[in-house]
């Protein structure tokens, strides 16, 4: 950039200055499928994400993640003015819990994305049982991160014929945080391997209204490691869902999420007929 300075006198200075101009990546939103979707397996599932960028006279391109080996794709874009719409759709034909993302790259090489989860099940899978305790770590019980000692457990869950959601029933007991915590209705069951992992929701002491994800793994099974492991998270649905109680924090996805070995008892994850 150059200018120049004219004083009352008519002398004049020539000036040049550099001005860097700064890509500003789009910003990206996942307005469909909403986050823990369920679908049956062999379930075809769009995608559809909003994207708006600064740089009103960018174009877009869109690429859809799907995780669990699915590899990515490329979505189509429809855009006017920097802002647009990516959708994809794909075959989602394992059960598992799929993290799925959407990025959009501007045509200055910036980029964005969002990230949604759903849930793909089996209703012809069989089901997990297990009972035992764990010996529950420091900062596992939120309230008072200190506490650490025994916590119990036991479990069941399965489909009945035709059921869309899963029947049985999930206890956890840890003594030294005063929590007992009673399901009292399941959302979904995935059973992946060695692995298993289902959702719902229950009461802490009797009363209250929390959510809770419980992810195991049988250590008999081919790819179990040789030894059960069990993590337990629950979150309180009334208050923000703040996390209560969570012994192995992370990611929940079933592929990725930490377990802890138990103390004694047994996981079990018996294979459908």
């Amino acid at each position: 950039m150059k200018g120049k300075i004219r004083d009352k006198d008519g002398g004049e200075t020539e000036y040049s200055a550099s001005v860097t101009v700064t890509n500003q990546n789009p910003t990206v939103t996942i307005t469909s499928p909403p986050y823990g979707s369920l679908y049956t397996m062999g379930s075809t599932v769009t995608v559809v994400a909003s994207f708006n960028d600064l740089g009103t006279g960018d174009t877009h391109t869109c690429k859809i993640s799907w995780d669990n080996g699915l590899g990515v794709t490329t979505g189509s874009v429809t855009e006017a003015n920097g802002s647009g719409t990516c959708t994809g759709s794909n075959t989602l034909t394992a059960a598992g819990v799929y993290t799925i993302r959407v990025t959009i790259t501007d045509d200055d090489g910036g980029s964005g994305y969002d990230e949604t989860l759903v849930v793909v099940y089996d209703p012809n899978v069989g089901h997990v049982t297990g009972g035992g305790w764990i010996n529950s770590p420091a900062g596992a019980y939120v309230p008072d991160p200190t506490l650490t000692g025994r916590a119990n457990f036991g479990f069941n869950a399965k489909y009945l014929k035709g059921a869309r959601t899963p029947s049985g029933s999930t206890e956890f007991q840890f003594h030294a945080g005063n929590l007992n915590f009673h399901s009292t209705n399941y959302e979904w069951l995935v059973v992946a391997g060695a692995k298993g992992q289902f959702k719902g929701t229950g009461t802490i002491n009797g009363s209250g209204n929390y959510g809770f994800l419980l992810t195991v793994t049988d250590g008999q099974l081919t790819g179990g490691g040789g030894t059960d492991r069990f993590r337990m998270k629950i979150w309180d649905k009334g208050n923000g869902d703040t996390i209560v109680y969570d012994n192995a924090s992370g990611s929940d996805d079933i592929d990725s999420s930490s377990t802890q070995q138990i103390a004694g008892g047994s996981i079990v994850i018996h294979k459908g007929k």
